[in-house]
């Protein structure tokens, strides 16, 4: 019994494999419709906590309630469609530049260790258009300018064209992880198929 259970422990430990060319295809369809079902989810159970919330702040069901939920449904709205347009890109192009933005300053005006910086990549793609990305810290220091990288349309972070260090990026969340790993360790999303993402991104 115990031979069996070491038997069995090292079938699940046993690390997963990077997809096929044929499991990349139909990952990448499956994780763009759940993308997109989870989005307009969101969407359509955030709208009673908006009304709820105004309902508490106002007291009762008014016009003042109406007026006001309305115009909070349709900002939400235009932000879900647009995020839902960044998401469903697909391009090619090459890294310009990388920099930092400046998001946050501190409240008083004054130059401090409050400033925050947000790492952002310029890129230029085929079609011409100047995109403005932004990065984690460890894709900051991955890519370079110069680079030729992707993006396909579902997923939602950008790679490079050609695989020139020993890491990979997850394209569901963005973190860094070995090349032939299988899986995200931070996800667990698992290993696309390079040339097959180059494909599809055409």
């Amino acid at each position: 019994m115990a031979a069996e259970r070491r038997v069995s422990a090292k079938k699940r430990s046993k690390p997963a494999s990077p997809l096929t060319p044929e499991q990349t295809t139909a990952w990448v369809r499956t994780y763009g419709r759940h993308s997109r079902i989870y989005a307009w989810s969101f969407f359509a159970l955030i709208l009673p906590v908006i009304l709820g919330l105004i309902w508490w702040e106002m007291g009762e069901i008014n016009e003042d309630v109406i007026y006001s939920f309305g115009f909070a449904a349709v900002v939400t709205f235009l932000l879900a469609q647009w995020s839902r347009k960044q998401t469903t890109q697909s391009w090619t192009g090459v890294v310009e530049e990388l920099f930092m933005k400046k998001v946050r300053a501190s409240r008083d005006g004054n130059q401090s260790d409050d400033i925050t910086y947000s790492p952002r990549a310029k890129v230029r793609t085929r079609g011409g258009k100047a995109l403005t990305l932004r990065l984690s810290e460890a894709l900051y220091g991955y890519f370079a300018p110069g680079d030729m990288v992707f993006k396909v349309s579902g997923l939602d972070w950008p790679e490079k064209a050609e695989l020139d260090r020993e890491e990979r990026v997850c394209l569901a969340c963005g973190n860094l992880y070995a090349h032939g790993a299988g899986t995200c360790p931070r996800c667990r999303a698992p290993e696309p198929d390079h040339e097959t993402l180059l494909r599809l991104v055409k």
